[in-house]
């Protein structure tokens, strides 16, 4: 079960995010961590979207190309 705590802090974090996001896209922007993309040649990609589903990385780049790749996590 999620304690309302829990939520709290979670909404707070998210409106905190939507107005970064809102009232100055550079820092939201900026804020974005970024790593190279394995098997790409030193392209970068978002960290998050890799971390999330790295195995989709993983197909895309095998089946679809480097392009797809980089295109679908951000680059």
């Amino acid at each position: 079960m999620v304690t309302p705590a829990i939520v709290t802090a979670a909404g707070v974090v998210a409106v905190g995010a939507l107005c970064a996001y809102f009232l100055c896209p550079a820092a939201a922007l900026a804020a974005v961590a970024m790593m190279k993309a394995p098997g790409s040649g030193g392209a970068l990609i978002s960290r998050a979207a890799f971390e999330a589903n790295p195995k989709l990385y993983f197909h895309l780049l095998r089946h679809a190309g480097v392009k797809a790749a980089l295109a679908a996590f951000g680059a």
